[in-house]
């Protein structure tokens, strides 16, 4: 196995970005010694908003290396966990949110395909279930959305209401490695066209919008890589990114197809400057679908002349039989209607 002579550091230990000053710098290591490399080189976790990153000179380990390092075995959750939270969908946030855009008979199938979950940590809060393509139960991430929007919920500080199954039972001994969500799907259909997005909650919404697609999640915006893509190696992958993410992602799937993947990123959403950053696929259709309520095409639209009319009308019923003995127009020539 390659040894490599400098390498990102892979602890929680945070340094100031020496371009934003926010507590997010990740540092070069040297391989050899395990000392941090001058304070200049590492990158910035503020991918969108800052995205510093430099690299010392030499040979280091980059994102997308594919190296053979042995790996503790993974743990895995009981069916039963997904079992028993697959109960109080009236009390689901998520669920409730399902049922403002789709019928009832939509939000079960879907509830059913991804087996979505319900938790008690926080009151109708989603278990959102990682289940591979081998029907084991890898991880459960537990959030809080809001019932009308579908938007995370945020404490008074800004930061979403996120947490794990293994975190809540306390399972200090769990070897947790993530997949794709929705990764189970590939086993039960014959598409062989992936549609990845970052949310779980996009995933969700759009395989009913588009169900032509196996939709699937990264689970963020920085699940883009190897290991999360591997089961899905010999599909033909179109990623959807975020609106600010696309150049991230497109470098990233670059990469990614040298080694043998077929990743298209769609820029739909990048090129359209309506959208602000952080919108994604889900939002777009969700909004369609607004203006397609808002919009009624068998509604009738009065003209203000009518309207005048409308209100002489009360104090003055016979004021049609005057418009209809003079053919009487508004000032445009345009047919005087009865208000109904």
């Amino acid at each position: 196995m390659k040894q490599y002579k400098y390498k990102l550091d892979k602890s929680s230990k945070k340094f100031i970005c020496p371009k934003c000053n926010k507590k997010t710098f990740v540092k070069f290591l040297e391989t050899e010694t395990g000392n941090y490399l001058a304070e200049e080189f590492g990158r910035c976790d503020r991918e969108t908003n800052c995205g510093y990153y430099s690299t010392p000179t030499g040979e280091f380990k980059n994102t997308f290396d594919v190296v053979n390092i042995p790996t503790p075995e993974p743990s895995f959750h009981s069916y039963e966990l997904v079992s028993q939270s697959g109960r109080n969908f009236k009390q689901n946030t998520f669920v409730q949110f399902l049922r403002t855009i789709f019928s009832d008979a939509q939000v079960k199938e879907v509830i059913l395909k991804y087996l979505i979950g319900t938790s008690k940590l926080w009151d109708g809060a989603t278990v959102f279930w990682q289940i591979d393509n081998n029907e084991k139960v890898r991880h459960g991430k537990i959030m809080l959305l809001n019932p009308y929007t579908g938007k995370r919920v945020k404490n008074s500080e800004g930061k979403g209401f996120i947490n794990s199954v293994r975190s809540v039972l306390k399972l200090k001994e769990f070897n947790l490695n993530q997949c794709l969500f929705g990764l189970h799907l590939i086993n039960e259909t014959n598409n062989k066209t992936i549609a990845l997005v970052e949310s779980e909650k996009t995933a969700v919404l759009m395989s009913v919008f588009k169900p032509e697609y196996t939709w699937l999640s990264t689970g963020s915006k920085g699940g883009l890589k190897h290991e999360f893509l591997r089961p899905i190696k010999q599909y033909k992958i179109v990623a959807f990114p975020d609106k600010s993410e696309y150049n991230d992602w497109l470098n990233k799937a670059t990469e990614l197809n040298g080694f043998g993947f077929n990743i298209v990123v769609n820029d739909w959403l990048e090129q359209q400057s309506n959208y602000v950053a952080g919108t994604d696929l889900a939002d777009v259709y969700i909004n369609e679908l607004k203006e397609a309520e808002l919009f009624k095409p068998d509604e009738v639209h009065y003209l203000e002349t009518e309207l005048i009319v409308h209100e002489i009308e009360q104090c003055m019923p016979e004021i049609w039989e005057l418009i209809k003995t003079f053919d009487l127009v508004d000032y445009n020539h345009n047919e005087i209607r009865k208000v109904k």
